[in-house]
């Protein structure tokens, strides 16, 4: 896990913290006799990908030794990848009538929206997701605009050349504003530019490369091409540093990436996947408003919560001081961000 692996510093300790109804209804609670069948549907690669499977399957496995759950009670099953495997995985687990199915990574969305509407009586939830409306399904998603923020305070404290970057898909293009706002509170004077495309690739390194920029925030998590581009972009008279995402970004375990990783945004998946998980086991579901206008209902997981952080490397400790800064800034909600 990247917890594990590759963080060697933490600006803070994260607890975890399920919620509040844990304080509410003790565990003993849960009936033994009659247990409530839950079903995770991990994304392609399944565990040992090192990236939101694992870190699920962290939460899983926790909650499993936690209750002293079986695979009787917990199922695990694989998607292959393509669209109708998950909608069949996905169909297959509502009709065998385990009370939550839980779909990891976003991936996921389009199957959990067509499954959910065949089947109202099943409770399911999406990991790392927030844009599946309808009242059965618990979008388990992470304040975005907090990570941004962090990546452009460490990016603001660890350039030389007083020039940024961000690359990310147009999905994210809304959190530029708040990495450049990150940027600004360390280095007012520093530049900030961004690659904003569907269609990420070295040539758009390779643009913010030539501009002078020294310091990369990558939103871009599909392939390894951003991270890959270091190797023959970043000099010696020119050094390229990577600020990335955790777990999505599974390739930044590559150790050959990890010699210009500064540090990551990280998402505790684990932490969602507990939390939807014991609701299931005290018969509640989650079913926060995150956006009344569509209809989207679950949890939003954010730096005050506990549920985002920034890690850093060795490379990027040195930075450690205004990285704690602003994370105290946000759980004191002294920052105002675009969303």
């Amino acid at each position: 896990m990247f917890m594990n692996e590759l963080v060697l510093f933490h600006v803070r300790k994260l607890g975890v913290c399920l919620l509040a109804l844990a304080l509410i209804v003790p565990a003993t609670s849960v009936q033994a006799t009659n247990p409530i069948r839950i079903a995770i549907a991990y994304d392609l690669g399944g565990r040992g990908d090192h990236g939101i499977n694992d870190a699920v399957a962290v939460g899983v496995d926790a909650i499993k030794k936690k209750f002293g759950l079986t695979s009787l009670d917990v199922r695990e099953m694989v998607t292959n990848g393509s669209e109708s495997d998950r909608e069949k995985r996905l169909q297959f687990l509502a009709d065998a009538n385990y009370a939550l199915v839980i779909a990891v990574g976003s991936a996921y969305a389009k199957a959990v929206n067509v499954v959910c509407l065949a089947n109202p009586n099943t409770q399911f939830a999406i990991i790392n997701d927030s844009s599946v409306a309808n009242l059965n399904v618990s979008n388990m998603t992470f304040q975005n605009s907090d990570g941004a923020y962090l990546a452009g305070v460490l990016a603001g404290a660890a350039t030389k050349s007083n020039k940024v970057g961000f690359v990310g898909p147009v999905a994210l293009a809304n959190v530029y504003a708040d990495f450049q706002l990150g940027v600004a509170s360390v280095k007012p004077k520093a530049i900030t530019y961004s690659q904003i495309s569907d269609y990420v690739s070295a040539r758009d390194v390779q643009s913010l490369s030539t501009r002078g920029v020294d310091v990369i925030f990558s939103e871009w998590s599909t392939t390894s091409d951003v991270q890959d581009s270091f190797t023959t972009l970043s000099t010696k008279q020119h050094p390229l540093y990577l600020i990335g995402v955790s777990p999505d970004q599974y390739f930044l375990l590559n150790k050959n990436g990890q010699k210009y990783l500064l540090g990551a945004v990280t998402r505790r998946l684990d932490l969602a996947t507990q939390d939807v998980m014991l609701a299931a086991l005290h018969s509640v579901t989650i079913e926060d408003v995150l956006d009344p206008n569509l209809g989207i209902f679950g949890q939003l997981y954010s730096v005050k919560s506990g549920g985002e952080s920034m890690a850093l490397t060795n490379l990027g400790s040195a930075y450690s001081k205004p990285v704690a800064i602003a994370i105290k800034a946000l759980k004191a909600g002294k920052i105002k961000l675009s969303n």
